[in-house]
Protein backbone atom coordinates (compact mmCIF):
# COMPACT_ATOMS: atom_id res chain seq x y z
CA UNK A 1 0.00 0.00 0.00
CA UNK A 2 2.64 2.39 0.69
CA UNK A 3 4.98 1.70 -1.89
CA UNK A 4 1.75 2.31 -3.97
CA UNK A 5 1.00 5.56 -2.72
CA UNK A 6 4.44 6.82 -3.49
CA UNK A 7 4.54 5.86 -7.04
CA UNK A 8 1.11 7.46 -7.72
CA UNK A 9 2.82 10.52 -6.21
CA UNK A 10 5.90 10.84 -7.88
CA UNK A 11 3.74 10.29 -11.41
CA UNK A 12 1.65 13.21 -10.78
CA UNK A 13 -1.66 11.64 -10.38
CA UNK A 14 -4.77 14.09 -8.67
CA UNK A 15 -6.12 11.79 -6.62
CA UNK A 16 -4.63 8.39 -5.64
CA UNK A 17 -6.79 5.97 -3.37
CA UNK A 18 -5.46 2.53 -2.49
CA UNK A 19 -7.07 -0.18 -0.47
CA UNK A 20 -4.93 -3.40 0.04
CA UNK A 21 -5.46 -6.15 2.41
CA UNK A 22 -3.49 -10.06 2.12
CA UNK A 23 -6.42 -11.63 -0.24
CA UNK A 24 -7.82 -8.17 -2.06
CA UNK A 25 -6.05 -5.40 -3.48
CA UNK A 26 -7.72 -1.77 -5.16
CA UNK A 27 -6.63 1.23 -6.25
CA UNK A 28 -8.22 4.09 -8.07
CA UNK A 29 -6.54 7.24 -9.29
CA UNK A 30 -7.24 10.68 -11.31
CA UNK A 31 -5.14 11.37 -14.22
CA UNK A 32 -4.41 15.32 -14.78
CA UNK A 33 -7.04 15.02 -17.68
CA UNK A 34 -9.60 13.91 -15.03
CA UNK A 35 -9.61 10.44 -16.22
CA UNK A 36 -10.54 7.47 -13.29
CA UNK A 37 -9.12 4.29 -13.39
CA UNK A 38 -9.96 1.93 -11.32
CA UNK A 39 -8.57 -1.65 -10.79
CA UNK A 40 -9.26 -4.51 -8.43
CA UNK A 41 -6.78 -7.52 -8.05
CA UNK A 42 -7.63 -10.69 -5.54
CA UNK A 43 -4.89 -12.86 -4.31
CA UNK A 44 -5.78 -16.49 -3.41
CA UNK A 45 -2.98 -16.85 -1.51
CA UNK A 46 1.32 -16.36 -1.64
CA UNK A 47 4.13 -17.58 0.24
CA UNK A 48 7.23 -15.99 1.33
CA UNK A 49 9.70 -14.85 -2.10
CA UNK A 50 12.38 -12.43 -0.08
CA UNK A 51 14.23 -12.56 -3.63
CA UNK A 52 11.34 -11.18 -5.91
CA UNK A 53 10.33 -8.65 -2.61
CA UNK A 54 13.66 -7.36 -2.43
CA UNK A 55 13.92 -6.47 -6.27
CA UNK A 56 10.32 -5.33 -6.38
CA UNK A 57 11.15 -3.21 -3.69
CA UNK A 58 14.07 -1.85 -5.45
CA UNK A 59 12.26 -1.35 -8.79
CA UNK A 60 9.93 0.88 -6.63
CA UNK A 61 12.52 2.83 -5.50
CA UNK A 62 13.35 3.03 -9.34
CA UNK A 63 9.95 4.32 -10.47
CA UNK A 64 9.69 6.77 -7.31
CA UNK A 65 13.00 8.46 -8.84
CA UNK A 66 12.99 7.82 -12.69
CA UNK A 67 8.89 7.68 -13.80
CA UNK A 68 9.54 5.63 -16.73
CA UNK A 69 7.46 5.30 -18.95
CA UNK A 70 4.51 2.13 -19.41
CA UNK A 71 6.95 -0.01 -21.72
CA UNK A 72 10.15 0.61 -19.42
CA UNK A 73 8.51 0.03 -16.31
CA UNK A 74 6.30 -3.19 -17.71
CA UNK A 75 9.92 -4.63 -19.38
CA UNK A 76 11.79 -3.72 -15.74
CA UNK A 77 8.63 -5.69 -13.88
CA UNK A 78 8.66 -8.53 -16.17
CA UNK A 79 12.56 -8.81 -15.63
CA UNK A 80 11.63 -9.52 -12.20
CA UNK A 81 8.95 -11.62 -11.92
CA UNK A 82 10.73 -13.89 -14.42
CA UNK A 83 13.59 -14.23 -12.42
CA UNK A 84 14.46 -17.88 -11.81
CA UNK A 85 13.02 -19.98 -8.85
CA UNK A 86 14.59 -21.59 -6.34
CA UNK A 87 14.82 -25.30 -7.15
CA UNK A 88 12.59 -27.18 -4.90
CA UNK A 89 15.95 -29.38 -4.06
CA UNK A 90 17.16 -26.67 -2.32
CA UNK A 91 14.19 -25.39 -0.70
CA UNK A 92 13.77 -28.58 0.44
CA UNK A 93 17.27 -28.89 1.93
CA UNK A 94 16.73 -25.54 3.72
CA UNK A 95 13.47 -27.43 5.47
CA UNK A 96 15.23 -30.15 6.51
CA UNK A 97 18.42 -28.29 7.62
CA UNK A 98 16.98 -25.15 9.48
CA UNK A 99 13.99 -27.90 11.49
CA UNK A 100 17.04 -30.43 12.21
CA UNK A 101 19.58 -28.11 13.46
CA UNK A 102 16.79 -26.03 15.48
CA UNK A 103 15.97 -29.44 17.26
CA UNK A 104 19.29 -29.93 18.21
CA UNK A 105 19.55 -26.46 19.49
CA UNK A 106 16.56 -27.19 21.75
CA UNK A 107 18.30 -30.31 23.55
CA UNK A 108 17.96 -32.60 21.60
CA UNK A 109 20.81 -35.37 21.61
CA UNK A 110 22.16 -37.35 18.48
CA UNK A 111 19.77 -39.89 18.28
CA UNK A 112 16.66 -37.28 18.54
CA UNK A 113 18.37 -35.33 15.64
CA UNK A 114 18.45 -37.99 13.84
CA UNK A 115 14.71 -39.05 14.30
CA UNK A 116 14.06 -35.32 13.38
CA UNK A 117 15.58 -35.49 10.26
CA UNK A 118 13.10 -38.17 9.20
CA UNK A 119 10.16 -36.12 10.61
CA UNK A 120 11.74 -32.77 8.47
CA UNK A 121 12.33 -35.16 5.22
CA UNK A 122 8.24 -36.68 5.68
CA UNK A 123 7.04 -33.10 6.26
CA UNK A 124 8.85 -31.91 3.17
CA UNK A 125 7.27 -34.62 1.09
CA UNK A 126 4.00 -35.22 1.94
CA UNK A 127 3.57 -31.08 2.59
CA UNK A 128 4.05 -30.89 -1.13
CA UNK A 129 2.12 -33.61 -1.78
CA UNK A 130 -0.63 -32.08 0.71
CA UNK A 131 -0.08 -28.45 -0.43
CA UNK A 132 -1.59 -29.26 -4.09
CA UNK A 133 -4.95 -30.72 -2.75
CA UNK A 134 -5.84 -28.58 0.84
CA UNK A 135 -5.12 -24.59 1.38
CA UNK A 136 -6.76 -24.61 4.62
CA UNK A 137 -3.52 -23.57 7.16
CA UNK A 138 -5.60 -25.52 9.92
CA UNK A 139 -6.51 -28.65 8.52
CA UNK A 140 -2.56 -28.52 6.76
CA UNK A 141 -0.81 -27.69 9.42
CA UNK A 142 -3.02 -30.77 11.99
CA UNK A 143 -2.33 -33.56 9.18
CA UNK A 144 1.36 -32.70 9.21
CA UNK A 145 1.80 -32.53 12.88
CA UNK A 146 -0.48 -35.42 13.22
CA UNK A 147 1.95 -36.97 12.00
CA UNK A 148 5.03 -35.53 12.67
CA UNK A 149 4.05 -36.92 16.30
CA UNK A 150 2.98 -40.38 15.33
CA UNK A 151 6.37 -40.38 14.01
CA UNK A 152 8.54 -38.80 16.38
CA UNK A 153 6.60 -41.37 19.38
CA UNK A 154 7.03 -44.69 17.30
CA UNK A 155 10.78 -43.54 17.02
CA UNK A 156 11.28 -42.86 20.59
CA UNK A 157 9.26 -46.47 21.83
CA UNK A 158 11.58 -48.27 19.07
CA UNK A 159 14.53 -46.92 20.96
CA UNK A 160 15.76 -44.86 17.61
CA UNK A 161 15.16 -41.34 20.09
CA UNK A 162 14.85 -40.12 23.48
CA UNK A 163 13.39 -37.19 24.23
CA UNK A 164 9.77 -36.71 21.93
CA UNK A 165 8.81 -33.37 23.21
CA UNK A 166 12.20 -32.00 22.48
CA UNK A 167 12.38 -33.44 19.05
CA UNK A 168 8.58 -32.35 18.13
CA UNK A 169 9.02 -28.23 19.19
CA UNK A 170 10.67 -27.08 16.08
CA UNK A 171 10.04 -30.27 13.40
CA UNK A 172 6.57 -29.90 13.44
CA UNK A 173 6.55 -26.17 12.24
CA UNK A 174 9.35 -26.82 9.59
CA UNK A 175 8.74 -23.24 7.94
CA UNK A 176 4.57 -23.13 9.08
CA UNK A 177 5.74 -22.42 12.75
CA UNK A 178 7.98 -20.04 10.76
CA UNK A 179 5.17 -18.16 8.92
CA UNK A 180 2.71 -18.12 11.87
CA UNK A 181 5.29 -15.94 13.44
CA UNK A 182 5.93 -13.93 10.48
CA UNK A 183 2.01 -13.26 9.80
CA UNK A 184 1.57 -12.38 13.63
CA UNK A 185 4.10 -9.99 13.83
CA UNK A 186 3.04 -8.29 10.17
CA UNK A 187 -0.08 -8.18 11.27
CA UNK A 188 0.19 -6.41 14.60
CA UNK A 189 2.68 -3.92 13.00
CA UNK A 190 -0.69 -3.50 10.68
CA UNK A 191 -2.60 -2.84 13.65
CA UNK A 192 -0.49 -0.33 15.03
CA UNK A 193 -0.14 1.69 11.80
CA UNK A 194 -4.27 1.21 12.29
CA UNK A 195 -4.87 -0.81 9.50
CA UNK A 196 -6.91 -2.75 11.60
CA UNK A 197 -8.44 -5.42 8.89
CA UNK A 198 -5.44 -6.47 7.66
CA UNK A 199 -3.95 -6.44 10.70
CA UNK A 200 -6.57 -8.70 12.38
CA UNK A 201 -6.71 -11.08 9.11
CA UNK A 202 -3.33 -11.72 8.98
CA UNK A 203 -3.50 -12.72 13.02
CA UNK A 204 -6.62 -14.53 12.94
CA UNK A 205 -4.32 -16.31 9.71
CA UNK A 206 -1.42 -17.16 11.86
CA UNK A 207 -3.72 -18.01 14.63
CA UNK A 208 -5.45 -21.23 12.58
CA UNK A 209 -2.11 -22.25 11.59
CA UNK A 210 -1.03 -22.66 15.09
CA UNK A 211 -4.31 -24.42 16.15
CA UNK A 212 -3.71 -26.76 13.47
CA UNK A 213 -0.60 -27.69 14.92
CA UNK A 214 -1.32 -27.68 18.13
CA UNK A 215 -4.65 -29.97 17.21
CA UNK A 216 -2.58 -32.05 15.35
CA UNK A 217 -0.17 -33.03 18.16
CA UNK A 218 -2.79 -33.57 20.99
CA UNK A 219 -4.95 -35.95 18.91
CA UNK A 220 -1.60 -37.99 18.02
CA UNK A 221 -1.31 -37.94 22.00
CA UNK A 222 -4.48 -38.99 22.88
CA UNK A 223 -4.90 -41.62 20.12
CA UNK A 224 -1.34 -43.62 21.12
CA UNK A 225 -1.76 -42.50 24.88
CA UNK A 226 0.89 -42.79 27.90
CA UNK A 227 3.08 -39.77 26.34
CA UNK A 228 5.13 -37.89 28.63
CA UNK A 229 6.53 -34.99 28.67
CA UNK A 230 9.52 -34.04 30.82
CA UNK A 231 10.10 -30.59 29.68
CA UNK A 232 13.09 -29.13 27.41
CA UNK A 233 15.29 -25.96 27.22
CA UNK A 234 18.32 -24.85 24.74
CA UNK A 235 21.22 -27.41 24.71
CA UNK A 236 23.87 -26.88 27.31
CA UNK A 237 26.84 -26.39 25.65
CA UNK A 238 26.96 -22.86 24.29
CA UNK A 239 29.46 -24.18 21.13
CA UNK A 240 26.26 -26.02 20.06
CA UNK A 241 23.97 -23.86 20.42
CA UNK A 242 25.80 -21.21 18.21
CA UNK A 243 26.64 -23.87 15.34
CA UNK A 244 23.09 -25.15 15.38
CA UNK A 245 21.27 -21.85 16.04
CA UNK A 246 23.26 -20.37 12.79
CA UNK A 247 22.79 -23.76 10.60
CA UNK A 248 19.18 -23.65 11.29
CA UNK A 249 18.59 -19.68 10.91
CA UNK A 250 20.50 -19.82 7.61
CA UNK A 251 18.36 -22.71 6.86
CA UNK A 252 15.21 -20.68 7.21
CA UNK A 253 16.89 -17.90 5.13
CA UNK A 254 17.08 -20.17 2.71
CA UNK A 255 13.16 -21.71 3.02
CA UNK A 256 12.08 -18.03 2.14
CA UNK A 257 14.35 -17.39 -0.91
CA UNK A 258 16.34 -15.20 0.64
CA UNK A 259 19.82 -15.04 -1.34
CA UNK A 260 23.41 -14.29 -1.71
Amino acid sequence: EDSLYRMYKSYGFMTYDVYVIPSNIQVTVETPEGEIITQIRHIESSEPNFDQLDYLNNLCRYVCSHNPDEKELVRRFKKVMARPDQSELITGLAQITGGTAFAVFFGCDLQDAVVALIVCLMIVLVGRWLSRREGNPMIYNLILAFLSEVVIVTAVRSGLGHHPDRIMIEPSGVGKLLVSALGAINGMRDVMQRNFISGSLEVMNSMLGAFGIAFGIALAMMLMGNISAEGFDVNNNTVIQLISCTIGCTGYASWVKIRG
